[in-house]
C-alpha cells in the first residue's frame, strides 16, 4: 500500500488607491479677463471653476474659495469671507459679468501684487494654511511678473498656473508656479473643465495606496494499494512392487 499527498500555495496582492483630501484649505482663482479671452470663453472658465467648487467640502471649517478676476485693472469678485456653500460660491460666479467694452491689455504681475494685498490677509478669510492658488490666464503678461511672484511665494502658498492657448509665455508660467511642475499647459478653452478639476484633486488631496493580500491554499491526497500473490504447489507420488 502506498500513499503520497501534495499540498499547493498561492499568495495574490492587489493594490488599489484611496483618495483623502485636505480638511481645511483655502483655494483662491485668479482668472484672467483680458481682451483676448472672449466672452464665450470666460464662460468656459466660469463653468469650469463652478464644476470644480461642486466637488469640494466647501464650509467655514473646511474648504474656503476666494475669486479675484484681472486685465489691465484688478477686481475683488469675493474673498474667503463671503460664501460658506458650494451652491452660493456658484451662483456668485455665474453672475461675473464679462467686460468687451474694449481690448483690455493683460497685466498678471499687478493681478499678483493686487491678490498678495487684499485676500492673503485675516481681514479676508484667509486662514494663513494650506493654500492652492490658481492663475488662470491665455497670454502673456504686459507687466514683469518676477517680483510679484516672489512676493507670493513667500507667503508660503502653492501656486497652480494654467496656460490657455499657444499665445502663453511658458518662461512667465514657471515664474508664477511655485515649481515648474505646477505650470498646467492646455491647448483650448474647451478642455479647462477637466484640467482644473483634476489639478484640484492633485494639489488639494493625496492618493494613498492601500495593498491588499490573500492566500490560498489546497491539499491533495492519493492512495494507492496493490496487493500481489503468488501459490505454486506440486506433488508427485511413484510406487514399485
Amino acid at each position: 500500500t502506498s500513499t503520497s499527498t501534495s499540498t499547493s500555495t498561492s499568495t495574490s496582492t492587489s493594490t488599489s488607491t484611496s483618495t483623502t483630501c485636505i480638511d481645511a484649505v483655502d483655494i483662491a482663482f485668479v482668472v484672467d479677463v483680458s481682451g483676448s479671452v472672449g466672452a464665450n470663453n470666460f464662460a468656459l472658465i466660469q463653468q469650469a471653476l463652478v464644476e470644480t467648487i461642486s466637488s469640494l467640502n466647501v464650509g467655514t471649517d473646511t474648504v474656503r474659495v476666494a475669486m479675484m478676476t484681472y486685465h489691465a485693472s484688478q477686481f475683488l469678485q469675493f474673498d474667503f469671507n463671503d460664501y460658506g456653500t458650494a451652491a452660493e460660491l456658484a451662483s456668485a460666479i455665474a453672475t461675473i459679468v464679462y467686460d468687451d467694452s474694449q481690448r483690455f491689455g493683460t497685466a498678471t504681475g499687478a493681478a499678483l501684487e493686487f491678490f498678495v494685498d487684499n485676500l492673503l490677509s485675516t481681514g479676508a478669510g484667509w486662514r494663513s494654511q494650506d493654500t492652492v492658488v490658481f492663475v488662470v490666464t491665455d497670454g502673456m503678461s504686459q507687466d514683469p511678473v518676477e517680483d510679484a511672484a516672489m512676493r507670493l511665494h513667500a507667503t508660503g502658498v502653492e501656486v497652480v498656473a494654467f496656460g490657455i492657448t499657444d499665445s502663453v509665455d511658458a518662461a512667465q508660467l514657471n515664474t508664477i508656479a511655485t515649481t515648474p511642475s505646477n505650470v498646467i499647459l492646455v491647448a483650448d478653452f474647451d478642455v479647462l473643465v477637466e484640467s482644473i478639476r483634476d489639478s484640484h484633486v492633485v494639489f488639494t488631496c493625496a492618493i494613498i495606496p492601500t495593498t491588499a493580500t490573500s492566500t490560498s491554499t489546497s491539499t491533495s491526497a492519493s492512495t494507492s494499494t496493490s496487493t500481489t500473490t503468488t501459490t505454486s504447489t506440486s506433488t508427485s507420488t511413484s510406487t514399485s512392487t
